[in-house]
């Protein structure tokens, strides 16, 4: 596969894994070469909470990328370095074509599972 073709295969994975995330009720923001960052609405810090102020949320970031061993494309949890100047740590999340998967994994580790900002099934509607 050249760069053109395998790009224009990260970006189709890519929006499919949006178009999945959002149908789960989950936030997603893209960036160049394959990175999104993924959150919960429901995880969100309340604005009533002067405490909650500071609360991340609940955020992931994923990464489409070859895999070394077979050449395939796959998605990668990415988790931050030791340091702030290292590369992320990359864990394999599943092959990217398996953008379902992929989804359904992503909200399993994003859901809210206590308190009722969220759905039945840990995730808020963000419509």
């Amino acid at each position: 596969m050249n760069d053109a073709t395998g790009h224009r295969a990260v970006v189709e994975l890519v929006t499919a894994l949006v178009e999945e995330l959002q149908a789960r009720g989950l936030v997603s923001q893209t960036y160049r070469d394959g990175a999104v960052l993924v959150w919960n609405p429901a995880g969100e810090p309340d604005g009533g909470n002067p405490r909650g102020l500071v609360s991340p949320g609940l955020r992931q970031e994923v990464r489409c990328r070859r895999n070394p061993d077979d050449d395939a494309l796959w998605w990668y949890w990415a988790w931050a370095g030791p340091t702030r100047q290292s590369p992320p740590d990359l864990e394999p999340l599943c092959p990217a074509v398996a953008v379902e998967t992929a989804a359904d994994r992503i909200a399993k580790v994003l859901a809210v599972h206590s308190g009722d900002a969220a759905g039945r099934d840990g995730v808020r509607n963000a419509r």
